[in-house]
């Protein structure tokens, strides 16, 4: 759920952009390791 904006200040809209795009960048970094994550659970139990 998605919190009600109560500033619309220059500095509060930047901190938004910068949160956000740090979010996307997490979510990036996560989906680019899971191929990783996966081969290293498939050789640790035996599958590869």
């Amino acid at each position: 759920m998605e919190q009600e904006k109560t500033c619309n200040c220059l500095e509060c809209e930047a901190r938004e952009k910068a949160h956000k795009e740090s979010e996307d960048m997490n979510f990036a970094v996560l989906v680019a390791l899971m191929p990783l994550m996966a081969l290293t659970v498939f050789s640790s139990i035996g599958l590869i």
